[in-house]
């Protein structure tokens, strides 16, 4: 969960925060070194701007680099990094200073500590600010991230039970049962394997595409049995390149085909030709457009949950490509030692 703090570079609300910030509280320093130095305002502007390029710098490099450390049991290690760059920065203080204003530079021992003491009180609070803004931006993605969870649990719980889904299915084996019971043996494990790995993958938030890929092949088998070669199917799958260490949203395949099917119309003169095409880095599932001549009921939160799952968990977007001709959805892979777990 500590992923969402795990980021380097400042987001855009966060500069917004500085920006704010300094708003406020350089204008005041400009007044108070005036008092102190009873320098003009022009002669007191760059000592001014330096101390907010030098502190945000200092602020940017602590809560971007060494608080993720404190959440890390596995980086602690290094946190004794974080005395040493407190001590260069009051030295750095200093130096910094000391030549703008013209004071004498002392760099002793316990001149230095004291100058650490004097930057912290400078960058301090907003250190704070910005620290409480990441903490409050973590919990509302983790809100986010867990509602998500939620719905698409609710989504998949609805699926394996969809009184249509069942029916449909049931009807094709009673009729398998009567006129070839070795086909009928064949879609019943077929069958049982899908539901399988609903329930096996149900609470993960990335699985290995490859499994992905096998899930698809039993719900294709089952799609076959029922519409005949009114639709087609086609893979195309890079070489030397490792599917296992390529992870996709679970059910992706399953949402994008039935999503093709229910809202195109595909018949034995004129299939509908469904490609699944990967690549190293992304996995499209593209279709002629061919829509039904009676509209379908839909409120389109299949496509709008996995956008949002995507962009939660990986911070990646879907592209879909919608044109007369051609409907078309690209999901991102992402590479098993990138991906995290969100329990």
């Amino acid at each position: 969960m500590t992923s969402f703090l795990l980021k380097h570079r400042l987001t855009r609300s966060d500069v917004r925060l500085i920006l704010a910030y300094w708003a406020v509280v350089a204008p005041v320093l400009l007044l108070q070194y005036i008092s102190d130095t009873g320098w003009s305002w022009w002669r007191v502007l760059p000592v001014v701007m330096v101390t907010v390029l030098f502190d945000t710098t200092t602020v940017a490099v602590i809560v971007g680099q060494f608080l993720p450390l404190f959440l890390e049991r596995k980086h602690w290690s290094r946190l004794g990094q974080v005395p040493v760059f407190l001590l260069l920065s009051g030295g750095l203080y200093l130096i910094v200073y000391g030549s703008l204003l013209g004071h004498r530079i002392d760099l002793s021992g316990m001149r230095i500590v004291l100058g650490a003491v004097a930057h912290a009180k400078s960058y301090g609070l907003l250190a704070v600010l910005l620290t409480a803004k990441r903490y409050f931006d973590l919990q509302q993605k983790l809100l986010q991230v867990r509602q998500a969870q939620t719905e698409s649990e609710l989504r998949n719980l609805k699926a394996q039970l969809d009184p249509h889904f069942l029916f449909n299915n049931l009807n094709v084996l009673r009729a398998l049962i009567q006129h070839d019971p070795a086909e009928a043996n064949e879609y019943l494990n077929r069958f049982a394997a899908l539901y399988r790995f609903l329930i096996r993958y149900k609470d993960e938030d990335f699985v290995p595409l490859t499994e992905e890929l096998r899930f698809v092949e039993e719900y294709i088998y089952l799609l076959r049995h029922r519409f005949g070669t009114a639709y087609d199917f086609r893979q195309t799958l890079p070489e030397n390149v490792d599917l296992d260490r390529l992870l996709v949203v679970p059910g992706t395949l399953q949402l994008l085909v039935e999503n093709a099917i229910k809202h195109n119309a595909g018949n034995d003169d004129a299939p509908l030709l469904i490609t699944i095409d990967v690549t190293e880095n992304t996995l499209t599932v593209t279709h002629p457009r061919r829509p039904k001549l009676t509209a379908v009921d839909s409120t389109g939160t299949g496509l709008a949950n996995l956008r949002e799952r995507y962009r939660l968990l990986g911070n990646r977007e879907i592209a879909v490509t919608d044109t007369a001709a051609t409907f078309a959805v690209m999901v991102p892979l992402v590479a098993a030692a990138r991906a995290y777990s969100a329990a």
